[in-house]
């Protein structure tokens, strides 16, 4: 029997009525990117949001000694960028295309318009940032308390919610996580993730098929991530 995982897309249309969806679609325009390509650079001043159509999005932050921590990869329906438009800050972090990109990219104008014409884009936007707040605190709470199996088992099913397809073995990556942006995300050396999960394959947990992860037991490692 497949285990299932439930997505849960930082979508701020999920919490939108009808009529405000229409004029989202309505006042985005469409822009597409190669794998690779920077969309913004941390520190930038940020003039648009973004919502990904196609693709997925790289989100990472850079510290002044250079080491890089990838906090998040974003599936289609995913909207990001947005705290610029609210507060004025420059954006707290790099966004690059993990693989080929279309958005939809709604400008200043834009966003401040459909907030006077719908209540509810407020409030989904509310929705969104304590989304985004719960995620980080729970980021930050496996940094700090987590050993790094249950971190690297953690970030594997965060990345499963959004990029697993269920197959006859378990779910299978729909794209290609390799052990540099592993070790990236849970703050580790590359070879000491490679051990964890050369672990997690011993063990029946994970096997790798055409460069993918696929999980066979999604509760076993979810078993791993809570520290049991």
């Amino acid at each position: 029997m497949t285990e299932a995982i439930d997505p849960a897309p930082f979508d701020l249309l999920q919490w939108l009525p009808e009529v405000a969806c229409a004029d989202f679609h309505q006042m985005a325009r469409r822009r597409g990117y190669a794998p690779g390509e920077l969309i913004y650079s941390q520190g930038d001043q940020g003039g648009e949001m973004f919502r990904v159509v196609e693709g997925s999005v790289r989100l990472s932050v850079t510290r002044t000694d250079g080491r890089e921590l990838l906090y998040l990869l974003f599936e289609p329906g995913d909207c990001f960028g947005v705290s610029t438009l609210i507060d004025g800050e420059p954006l707290p972090q790099t966004a690059e295309a993990g693989r080929d990109l279309e958005l939809q990219i709604v400008t200043k104008a834009a966003f401040d318009e459909l907030r006077q014409r719908h209540r509810t884009f407020d409030d989904a936007l509310i929705r969104l940032a304590t989304r985004h707040m719960r995620l980080l605190s729970g980021l930050f709470a496996d940094a700090s308390l987590q050993d790094m199996s249950a971190r690297v088992a953690s970030r594997i099913l965060s990345v499963a919610r959004s990029f697993g397809r269920p197959g006859d073995d378990g779910i299978e990556l729909s794209i290609a996580l390799s052990q540099t942006e592993l070790a990236a995300m849970v703050g580790g050396a590359r070879q000491t993730v490679n051990k964890v999960i050369m672990q997690f394959r011993r063990d029946g947990l994970l096997s790798i098929r055409n460069g993918r992860l696929v999980i066979h037991s999604t509760r076993a490692l979810k078993s791993l991530a809570s520290g049991r």
